[in-house]
């Protein structure tokens, strides 16, 4: 009897296992979306690359709280914003994960993993300025030109600038900026008197300063990455005794230990994200927005809302990539951590502010 007694009983027990085994796979047995991300999480950047990664988990935990069509499963890397490093990542992400998107930020690095997404018909997120176009399976959320414009043209016009001198790195991103303003500036009656693009690996520019210098320019317009912004504006206060420089976005970026030297001066400021964010997000890092923080987190928001949201045909198991590319690019006032963007050819773009740096923090500048 005792025999018969054990016998049911591990029988029940072996059946109750199965059934919770069962119970565990089929709550677990969603369909998963894998999720390549490409970031500098070492070198210059890499303070930029964590915060997005930071940024980019917490909208990851924002969906894991929903009942969601699909499970996320995110594969990062570092590319410590080396254009090979990140190609590397990609063809890892798409060759042995098995990812349908990828997640990378920068200019330095996010046109060759477009290509490379684009030829796999892989969807490519990014956070990129003075990125005009974009592949099919490509979308970028970042402040362009035009916004930029929009706001520069008139404050100089009001500070009575007409004649100005462009001061770029000898990048991708820099250039498309410089080039773009070379070519805009003057059809609005402010003259370029000089365009100087500094290799990454510059480190004296008196002579090139003293250069400009000779052209009289009332300003300096910069974008450059750190330690180009930082070198260039100590240089030509130790050069030609002068400050009149602002920047679309760059002096943000410098080493803190540097803003003395923008004390007073205005920039172009492209750190996007609302206040809720930029609270929610310093109350759970203690840590402070920097450049793609809040675009890094709209692009996997709206990543993942996309499959959530796109239907899937007939026979298949996920919706196709191109029609969640297809679904992103059609968004319009979407409202998220950048604040309200709308894509345009796969690129949505944030408002951009006018900021002096004073008295330790960045004061928006009422125009």
């Amino acid at each position: 009897m005792k025999r018969w007694l054990l016998a049911l009983c591990m029988v029940l027990a072996l059946v109750a296992c199965k059934e919770e085994k069962k119970e565990s796979a089929q709550a677990e047995g969603k369909p998963v979306i894998k999720i390549g991300i490409t970031l500098p999480l070492s070198g210059a950047f890499a303070e930029t690359g964590e915060l997005s990664k930071e940024a980019m988990l917490m909208a990851l935990e924002k969906w894991k709280q929903k009942d969601t069509k699909y499970d996320y499963q995110l594969f990062i890397e570092n590319d410590e914003s080396a254009p090979k490093k990140a190609a590397l990542n990609a063809q890892n992400f798409i060759n042995v994960k098995g990812v349908k998107a990828i997640i990378s930020m920068f200019g330095i690095v996010d046109r060759p993993v477009d290509d490379i997404a684009n030829h796999n018909k892989v969807i490519s997120m990014s956070c990129s300025y003075g990125k005009t176009q974009v592949p099919e399976y490509a979308a970028n959320i970042c402040v362009q030109n035009d916004s930029i414009a929009e706001i520069l043209i008139p404050k100089l016009k009001k500070e009575n600038i007409k004649k100005v001198a462009l001061v770029m790195a000898n990048t991708i991103v820099s250039v498309a900026v410089g080039d773009y303003f070379a070519e805009r500036l003057p059809k609005e009656g402010i003259e370029v008197v000089a365009y100087e693009k500094y290799n990454m690996d510059t480190r004296d520019m008196r002579i090139s300063i003293l250069s400009m210098e000779e052209k009289h320019p009332d300003y300096y317009l910069t974008f450059a990455t750190s330690p180009l912004t930082d070198i260039f504006v100590k240089q030509l206060k130790e050069t030609a005794g002068k400050k009149n420089v602002a920047s679309f976005g760059s002096f943000p970026e410098m080493n803190p230990v540097m803003f003395p030297l923008i004390e007073g001066l205005w920039t172009l400021y492209t750190i996007s994200g609302t206040e809720d964010f930029e609270k929610d997000f310093t109350d759970k890092t203690k840590r402070r927005l920097k450049s793609c923080t809040a675009n890094s987190y709209d692009n996997l928001d709206i990543l993942i809302w996309a499959f959530e949201n796109t239907p899937v045909q007939k026979g298949n198991v996920y919706p196709s990539n191109a029609d969640v590319v297809n679904k992103i690019k059609s968004l319009k006032n979407w409202v998220g951590a950048t604040g309200e963007i709308s894509f345009e050819n796969g690129i949505a773009s944030p408002k951009p502010e006018l900021r002096m740096y004073k008295d330790n923090q960045w004061l928006k500048i009422k125009e």
